[in-house]
């Protein structure tokens, strides 16, 4: 039979299922502008029913309410979206660095600028040119060495700037691990108090939501696979090794090498691979597009630069209006440019450029080869600018065989693709801004929390809290009839 006291007993359910109601509902307001937060959902559903023998129905029982009572507190979350988040994160990660790459080393080449390597070019060309014009006028032999000098300053600078921030970047390739180690370790301390809240048969929303948000951002770093067990645990691999397992984090170390660190396990010396995300593009930047991409390329040009103006320099002769004889007056050409002993084992022709010490010295000027002569026969004259005439050419159109064009059609080559890049890596970005926006929005409307939504929930759980107590009275003023004035009757 049923208790006396069993509506009290359903009013007090009531109140307490309303009353967690109320407090999901404040929650989610204090939460309203919280990075990462899910809104979160009582269910509430009826309470187990008391079954009781019917009047009418001796042999069957019948069913009595017993109120209601909180089934689960829920995070309103997409699991699909988040899925896509992650990926979408990692290849906007990925083209991010790529594009900040590109900028930083469009502002090194600073092309066209008046600083630049193309304006130092044709002003080194142009003053060959009118060397060739008046190859007696010290003045414009002058102009020549200077011109040299500035060319060569300018290539050994960029060059420097580009190692420079190779070092930089490598150094990110450092911070982006040490991250990565630092996310799988708040990860696994996650999942292990996860686990700790769901055996027990409570969700660890609140937990669940900190998680994913370090999730996200592990893979904006680098190419993870997620998988999540029974427990809630959630296990991380990259590229098919593991991270993060349970309660356990794996850690990346850094090994150092002369082009730069490479990443492996730590428990193991393995290599770890990137396919994906910041790292990936940090390596890439680091290896294939500055060390083996602009920088083996700039070598290439000033190696150009320095034989082939050489070649030519030193197959004519210079001017000493100062000598008396014609041997001395017209000394045999030499090399113009000159590079370090150790360049041709080190290749680093673009950070070695300099002016042959024979140019650079106090009588250098005379040793600058205006002119040519095809034998020997031809008499040597002040006036011949043929072999400066040839050096012009060269840097203005002449096909040189170790860059397969001219000297300065490589380098505006070089600088064209570098613009090429750099505006496919901005599309990319923007196209990943527009998904990851669009994918956001999407699991916003599912997570976010809609002040005007929980409005109406206050109102609502308000009201039904306000008419369970109410019951409550109700029923408390019948046991005062049954308790205090039944019997009385006949006193």
């Amino acid at each position: 039979m049923r208790s006396t006291f069993a509506g009290l007993q359903m009013g007090l359910r009531a109140l307490q299922a309303h009353q967690m109601g109320l407090l999901v509902t404040g929650h989610n307001i204090s939460n309203a502008n919280t990075d990462g937060y899910s809104r979160q959902r009582v269910h509430l559903v009826a309470s187990n029913p008391y079954t009781v023998p019917a009047f009418t129905k001796p042999l069957s029982p019948g069913q009595i309410g017993t109120g209601v009572q909180v089934a689960e507190i829920a995070r309103m979350r997409d699991d699909f979206i988040e899925m896509q988040l992650r990926l979408e994160s990692q290849t906007a990660g990925y083209w991010q660095v790529l594009m900040d790459g590109y900028e930083q080393i469009e502002m090194i080449f600073n092309e066209p600028s008046d600083t630049g390597i193309s304006t130092m070019l044709t002003d080194f060309w142009k003053a060959w040119q009118q060397l060739s014009l008046t190859p007696s006028d010290l003045a414009a032999r002058a102009v020549v060495r200077q011109t040299g000098a500035l060319l060569a300053d300018a290539i050994r600078h960029t060059y420097t700037q580009l190692d420079r921030y190779r070092e930089e970047v490598n150094y990110a390739i450092g911070v982006k691990v040490n991250r990565i180690n630092y996310l799988a370790q708040q990860i696994a301390d996650l999942n292990k108090q996860i686990v700790a809240v769901s055996v027990s048969g409570d969700r660890p929303n609140d937990l669940l939501d900190a998680r994913d948000m370090l999730v996200r951002e592990l893979s904006q770093i680098a190419n993870i696979q997620v998988a999540v067990d029974s427990k809630l645990q959630m296990h991380i691999s990259i590229s098919g090794s593991s991270l993060v397992q349970g309660s356990h984090a794996s850690k990346l170390a850094l090994k150092g090498e002369p082009d730069g660190y490479k990443v492996v396990w730590e428990a193991t010396g393995v290599a770890a691979a990137f396919n994906g995300g910041e790292l990936k593009g940090l390596f890439e930047l680091r290896d294939d597009i500055l060390l083996n991409g602009y920088m083996a390329e700039l070598n290439r040009f000033a190696k150009a630069l320095i034989e082939e103006v050489n070649a030519l320099h030193k197959q004519g002769y210079g001017y000493d209006p100062t000598a008396e004889t014609d041997g001395d007056r017209f000394p045999s050409g030499k090399d113009f440019f000159a590079f370090a002993e150790n360049t041709a084992e080190t290749g680093k022709y673009a950070q070695d450029i300099r002016l042959a010490a024979d140019i650079l010295g106090e009588d250098g000027l005379k040793y600058i080869a205006a002119g040519y002569s095809a034998d020997a026969s031809t008499p040597k004259t002040p006036g011949n600018g043929e072999n400066a005439l040839r050096i012009a050419k060269l840097l203005q159109e002449g096909r040189s065989a170790m860059l397969n064009s001219s000297i300065p059609d490589f380098y505006s080559s070089l600088i064209a693709s570098l613009g090429v890049d750099s505006q496919e890596s901005q599309r990319m970005v923007a196209n990943q801004t527009v998904l990851l926006e669009h994918l956001q929005n999407r699991q916003e409307a599912v997570s976010g929390v809609s002040l005007d939504e929980e409005m109406g929930n206050l109102i609502r759980f308000q009201h039904a809290y306000n008419a369970a107590a109410r019951l409550i009275t109700a029923l408390d003023e019948t046991l005062v009839t049954v308790i205090e004035r039944m019997g009385l009757v006949g006193r």
